[in-house]
């Protein structure tokens, strides 16, 4: 109990009730959906992520770096281990299947990267030099597996939170442009390469060369239908119509079936966590905990942008989910390893042994 305590002192609460509450969120939008397998997974997902969290947030900041090394070497080991594996969802080889259940290791690599990369250039900044051209040489490389995927949205995502990293520790405008630009070039690449990728912007476009806009159309839709205060529970018709409406549409489920106030809160929420953490920052003078923290918020953020905005169709549609609100089992243990470095990160008794 003790311990209990000690942790529970010191631990940053309101970023516990607000990620809580994100979670919450994600349980209740799920039992409007039809199939009871999902609704049973998504609680038993929502539970296993709470403990993780809970687990993770009570580490120092020493064993966050250790268990993220141990941590890379196995995800990255396995996202190669899928290129030779047969299992396929829409032509995308991303998931190794265990059972009933598939397992998705770029999605849980993101905040372990995220990381390692602020461990190597704080030590860079310590003049190790060396760790620089190592953490670049593991970056190229875990970007070519993803994209091999193929994962356009997680390439991007991955490269603009590395980059914002570099931006914290002292990165030049000049370089910065030159990393718009890389991430530009690979989005211009994939639109050549990838059917899917072409007609997701195609799509975007306004069904530029005859693709579907089925979805966008869909999603917009509900937000339309759900006004001000919503249909209530389990009363939209969305879920019933667009794929993956519980994992990649999610905040328009919630738009159709709580209303315009509800994603409100929910927008409010995000941004509160994102502002706190922040705050967080500025009181820190840890260069790894300043650019590690950047870096979480920056993914968290990021990916929240990438799926409201998808959804309101705002930008073209990347595969990707909310942050603890849409289902998925290795985007709940993501999110939730994830906010267990920024508790752990932001824990005022988190000093270095």
């Amino acid at each position: 109990m003790g311990i209990f305590n000690n942790w529970w002192s010191s631990i940053d609460r309101v970023n516990i009730i607000l990620i809580l509450s994100l979670g919450f969120t994600g349980l209740i939008l799920s039992f409007s959906i039809d199939e009871y397998l999902s609704i049973n997974r998504h609680a038993i997902f929502f539970l296993f992520s709470i403990i993780l969290l809970f687990m993770v947030s009570a580490l120092d900041s020493k064993n966050v770096r250790r268990i993220s090394l141990f941590l890379f070497i196995i995800l990255l080991t396995l996202i190669i281990l899928i290129l030779f594996l047969d299992y396929e969802v829409k032509g995308a080889k991303r998931w190794i299947q265990v059972f009933n259940f598939t397992f998705q290791p770029s999605e849980i690599i993101k905040p372990i990267f995220v990381i390692l990369t602020a461990w190597c250039i704080s030590k860079s900044i310590e003049d190790k030099k060396f760790y620089l051209p190592i953490l670049f040489i593991f970056f190229f490389l875990l970007l070519a597996l993803i994209l091999m995927q193929p994962d356009l949205g997680m390439t991007i995502l991955l490269s603009a939170t590395f980059f914002c990293q570099l931006f914290v520790a002292g990165l030049s405008i000049f370089l910065v442009l030159v990393a718009i630009l890389f991430i530009l070039g690979i989005s211009i690449f994939s639109y050549f390469i990838f059917d899917h990728v072409q007609s997701r912007i195609n799509s975007f476009l306004g069904g530029l060369g005859g693709s579907d806009t089925y979805q966008i159309d869909l999603s917009i839709k509900a937000f339309k239908n759900g006004g001000l205060f919503g249909k209530g529970p389990g009363q939209g018709i969305l879920k019933e119509k667009i794929p993956d409406a519980n994992t990649d549409f999610i905040f328009a489920v919630a738009g159709e079936e709580l209303g315009f106030i509800f994603c409100l809160i929910i927008i409010f929420i995000i941004l509160s966590i994102i502002v706190r953490s922040l705050l967080k920052v500025l009181q820190l003078e840890d260069p790894f905990k300043i650019i590690a923290i950047s870096g979480l918020i920056c993914s968290f953020g990021l990916q929240c942008l990438i799926n409201i905005f998808s959804s309101l169709g705002l930008m073209p549609t990347k595969g990707m989910t909310l942050p603890f609100v849409s289902y998925g089992g290795s985007s709940m243990i993501s999110i939730a390893i994830l906010f267990g470095f920024l508790l752990s990160l932001t824990n005022k008794k988190n000093q270095e042994l």
